[in-house]
């Protein structure tokens, strides 16, 4: 044991002078920001990283307007990577403008994001604001359709997960401080999962000619999609600690989001003998409460929701809200909030945040850690209460 430890420490001593050499103090105009690390499986050695780095222009020469570019290397960490790309990179690699670590599916799945996120983030001065993504496709594939006209849009795809948290609640959102403190054990991270449709159209100029000759309105009915980004965000990967097992979908994820915390406005489908509407949600009033019994753990998740109808086919919600429709609506919430919470125990998750209401009954932190709140998860009670406001009738139905 001593032997390995020895060993660690003379690799470390290797390493870090060559990425510290990326670090040092030097001009805005010599530094290639790294602001985004994408990790996939390696086919050779451990990881394949992916890294989009944005250059500042230096303002020498009319042409230099900075831009970005994507690198990739395959290395058993993050530290061989940068020091096989360093040589052929003609300024130096800086991690201090990291905003998204981006991991592939597969890798999340073999619990190797801790082993991944040890090393030394103080050495690569990588934020940790810096948000977290788990793509079901390749990472480089999630990365490429981030571009738009060949110039990587990650600002979009940040300011995309962070509006659609608060404007959908259909989108899980963590950094990396999240992450950290889901592994102190009060309760479980969950991440957004990125796609890929490589037959979005993109370029500025096949766009332009694809419109030619073409009914949009037609097209678009036909599910065919001019325009936007080949990548997309939605939904949420879930973990038990460090390793993912299992994956919600974007509906999914608001009723996860609206006992988690993160939900404060979105919409959802409703249907009723074949008749179906489109109802959007605000929250009003969120409140959960603990009681522990021995070993055993119950809790009351409390909901107030303003409703808005959107569409109405034919259901006629408002005009029978009293009679019958706000009770079969604040069901239908319920039945799906107790079929995610389902889910998410099925894949050992504790993603609506529980175990933190379940550790403000113990008197300190070892208490609560020697209770094991996940082994007590799976058989936790949960009782879900929705009071619903009709804040507005329907906006556009099609009648009966």
């Amino acid at each position: 044991m001593v032997i390995r430890i020895l060993a660690l420490i003379a690799a470390a001593i290797l390493i870090v002078p060559s990425v510290s050499a990326c670090l040092n103090p030097i001009g805005i105009d010599e530094c290639a920001y790294v602001v985004a690390i994408g990790a996939d499986l390696g086919t050779e050695k451990k990881y394949e990283l992916t890294f989009v780095v944005q250059r500042e222009s230096t303002g020498d020469t009319t042409g230099d307007n900075g831009g970005a570019i994507i690198l990739s290397a395959e290395g058993d960490n993050i530290f061989d990577a940068v020091n096989e790309l360093s040589p052929g990179v003609d300024h130096q690699l800086n991690f201090t403008r990291t905003h998204a670590i981006i991991f592939g599916e597969a890798l999340a799945r073999k619990g190797l994001i801790d082993d991944f996120t040890d090393v030394s983030l103080d050495v690569l001065r990588i934020r940790t604001s810096a948000f977290l993504v788990v793509t079901r496709c390749s990472v480089r594939e999630y990365i490429g359709g981030l571009a738009a006209n060949d110039e990587p849009n990650l600002a979009k795809m940040l300011d995309d997960i962070i509006s659609d948290v608060r404007i959908t609640g259909r989108i899980a959102a963590i950094n990396l401080a999240g992450y950290f403190e889901a592994s102190e054990g009060r309760f479980d991270a969950v991440m957004p999962l990125g796609y890929y449709d490589g037959s979005i159209i993109t370029d500025t100029a096949e766009k332009d000619s694809a419109k030619q000759g073409r009914d949009p309105i037609k097209d678009a009915e036909a599910g065919e999609r001019i325009g936007g980004m080949q990548s997309l965000t939605k939904g949420a990967a879930l973990f038990d600690g460090g390793t993912m097992t299992g994956v919600l979908d974007e509906e999914e994820t608001l009723f996860m989001n609206m006992v988690r915390g993160e939900f404060r406005q979105g919409t959802i489908d409703f249907e009723q003998d074949g008749r179906k509407a489109s109802i959007y949600l605000v929250l009003k009033k969120r409140k959960i409460t603990a009681e522990r019994t021995g070993n055993a753990m119950a809790f009351t998740v409390r909901l107030r929701l303003g409703v808005t109808v959107k569409y109405d086919a034919g259901i006629g919600i408002g005009e029978n809200w009293n009679e019958s429709e706000k009770e079969a609506i604040a069901a239908y919430i319920k039945s799906e909030l107790m079929r995610v919470l389902e889910k998410c125990k099925a894949s050992g998750c504790d993603a609506m945040g529980l175990g933190r209401y379940a550790s403000m009954l113990f008197s300190d932190t070892d208490e609560f850690y020697g209770f094991d709140w996940k082994s007590r998860y799976p058989d936790c009670a949960v009782r879900f209460e929705t009071e619903l406001d009709l804040d507005d009738e329907y906006i556009a139905g099609t009648g009966s």
